[in-house]
């Protein structure tokens, strides 16, 4: 059930939301704009031109930083916890980082250490100390951009979206230690919280499930097969077939999907049976984001809205 709604311009597309970890903030991109809301009752404690669209925004783990990838190839970081960031809704971010020369795609915090990863259309996931700017080392992605990435909780593993093929990297080492071989090209991607399972979207309006232990490595003699997610409707072999993002929600027992067709999938994560379809958005739906506390779902769009759903515990 839709509780809220936040409306912008037609012009100021949502492409991104994030929680932080207490559920009691909640920041979005908004065309050229991220804002940063608390949590409940949408009081906006910060607005920053970007100038640009932002498809990665995440909080740290621990609430400290939020970080915005966007469309001009910069990572901007805000130490959320200063006072001159409470105090000034206009603040400059703590960190700008030329990043990626054709732009930002998608981020990850490190879920222990104060290490942001970023993915770009230069075919090249980055890391970066949080706290000084550093660039701590590289990932070749592939031979395409890298649309998605996503760390596994225990942090090893840097999961990493490339065409139809999804690489497990040993963070350190650059190692390829797992793959996941799909349909169709890839190009959201989530693991679940106790790292059983690994969801990507489809540019072909189908969302995988996979399980996380049995990527293809040396030894194997195939590639493992998905349970395969249906119901989005998006024009084939066309944007509108987009699964733009996917998420996992607190006790993994529910995964949401973004779809370019405006709707948002909510399906069983183990088995795969849908439980609804939710409508709402009138364009294409671009982010879902769980709270951490398990009881909403946000879900922003091409319509410039962003939207609060109820989920039953």
């Amino acid at each position: 059930m839709q509780l809220d709604e936040i409306t912008f311009n037609p012009w100021e597309l949502v492409t991104s939301i994030a929680w932080s970890p207490d559920s009691k903030w909640i920041a979005l991109s908004a065309g050229d704009f991220i804002r940063l809301y608390q949590f409940p009752g949408f009081v906006e404690l910060l607005s920053f031109n970007i100038g640009a669209l932002t498809h990665g925004l995440e909080f740290s783990s621990d609430g400290r930083f939020l970080s915005a990838g966007s469309r001009d190839g910069y990572l901007r970081i805000w130490d959320i916890n200063d006072p001159v960031h409470r105090s000034d809704k206009n603040t400059q971010p703590k960190l700008t980082i030329n990043a990626h020369r054709k732009g930002v795609n998608n981020l990850a915090f490190h879920p222990a250490k104060p290490i942001l990863a970023s993915g770009g259309n230069d075919a090249v996931a980055r890391f970066w100390d949080v706290e000084t700017g550093e660039n701590l080392g590289m990932m070749i992605g592939g031979t395409f951009a890298v649309p998605a990435i996503a760390f596994s909780p225990d942090g090893n593993t840097l999961a990493v979206v490339n065409g139809d093929v999804v690489r497990l990297r040993e963070v350190g080492s650059e190692r390829i230690i797992g793959t996941f071989l799909a349909k169709n090209p890839l190009y959201s991607i989530a693991y679940s919280h106790n790292g059983k399972q690994i969801m990507t979207g489809s540019i072909e309006n189908v969302i995988y499930l996979w399980d996380a232990r049995e990527a293809y490595r040396t030894g194997v003699e195939v590639y493992p097969t998905p349970i395969e997610l249906h119901g989005h409707q998006g024009n084939p072999g066309r944007f509108s077939a987009l699964i733009w993002q996917v998420a996992y929600n607190s006790n993994d027992e529910i995964v949401a999907s973004a779809g370019v067709d405006s709707r948002i999938g909510l399906w069983e994560s183990q088995g795969g049976g849908l439980i609804k379809m939710l409508n709402g958005h009138n364009k294409g739906v671009t982010s879902v984001a769980f709270s951490p506390d398990g009881l909403y779902l946000a879900s922003g769009g091409l319509d410039g809205t962003l939207r609060l759903w109820g989920i039953k515990p």
